[in-house]
């Protein structure tokens, strides 16, 4: 039988990561900022991440390659919300290229989740909101290499 890996839950491990280098970050729009993986149904969030695993591929027996999903809120009711949105997306493209060699401890995975390779699929792209298509959201899509481990 073929030996086979478990990987741990890549939106988790992103979620970590991103959290805690936005909390890092001394820019006023990336203050405030809430990362997680839902909201609320109905509701539009202010300034928010939300990070989805949309597939991705095993690497080979030990690499998972998940492909992860940032959609970016930002809405304070300023002239500035665009731009300041625009900023953000781009902030968090370069913080979850910035994984890239990391290890990141998550809840319930018995050891740090190796990062070791992150590749853009899609760069931050203005689209339309999904709960409400009369305004914009930015999103962005890169895959990230994490190592798993045996089963």
């Amino acid at each position: 039988m073929r030996p086979v890996a478990l990987y741990p839950d890549a939106e988790l491990v992103a979620l970590t990561w991103l959290r805690a280098a936005l909390a890092d970050r001394s820019e006023p729009y990336a203050a405030g900022v809430t990362v997680g993986t839902t909201f609320p149904p109905g509701q539009t969030p202010g300034r928010y991440v939300r990070l989805r695993r949309l597939g991705g591929v095993e690497l080979h027996q030990v690499a998972d390659n998940p492909r992860l999903q940032a959609q970016v809120w930002y809405s304070t009711g300023s002239p500035g919300d665009e731009m300041d949105r625009q900023a953000l997306a781009q902030l968090v493209w370069a913080l979850l290229r910035g994984i890239q060699g990391q290890d990141v401890t998550v809840l319930g995975w018995p050891r740090p989740v190796t990062c070791y390779r992150v590749a853009t699929f899609a760069g931050p792209t203005p689209v339309p909101d999904p709960a409400d298509s009369s305004r914009l959201i930015t999103q962005l899509t890169v895959e990230v290499g994490m190592r798993g481990r045996p089963a």
